[in-house]
């Protein structure tokens, strides 16, 4: 198990790399291993990691898909926004629930928000996200987002 995830880390590493040699197979190694020693709590979450479902790996690219519709959608509107003559922003912070459980899906969650243009997860304490907002409109958006829904439907 710790094998086959430390595998798939070298793997992305070849391919962020580009090449394959002794020096960069040597730091490559040591980088995916201590990658994986500081992120196994985090990841194998009471050695449950290999136990997903078929609907799990359904969700996840459910939720991939939105994320990236929602960042392409986002990037429309925040370059709408800063090209416009009329700098209409209104810059917002807001404190929004959550009721996902996981470590794991609550930084998925907070990442995808970041990720979208218009908006920063400045704060994540237990069932509370603060986050940016670059317009006040923004914030409906936050509170029914699809995000959290697929994430809670993973979870079960």
């Amino acid at each position: 198990m710790k094998f086959w995830l430390i595998s798939l880390y070298f793997g992305f590493w070849v391919v962020l790399c580009e090449s394959l040699n002794m020096e960069i197979s040597i730091i490559g190694s040591l980088v995916c291993y201590f990658i994986f020693k500081f992120n196994r709590d985090l990841i194998m979450e009471r050695d449950n990691f290999f136990k997903t479902k078929g609907k799990t790996i359904i969700y996840s690219l459910k939720y991939f898909a939105i994320l990236i519709r929602e960042i392409f959608k986002s990037n429309f509107h925040v370059a709408k926004i800063v090209l416009s003559p009329k700098m209409d922003i209104s810059p917002q912070v807001v404190t929004i629930d959550t009721n996902i459980k996981s470590p794991l899906c609550k930084t998925l969650l907070a990442n995808s928000i970041t990720l979208t243009p218009g908006t920063l997860t400045l704060l994540m304490e237990d069932k509370k996200l603060t986050i940016h907002c670059l317009q006040r409109e923004n914030v409906n958006d936050l509170l029914q987002s699809d995000f959290e829904k697929i994430l809670l439907k993973a979870e079960e």
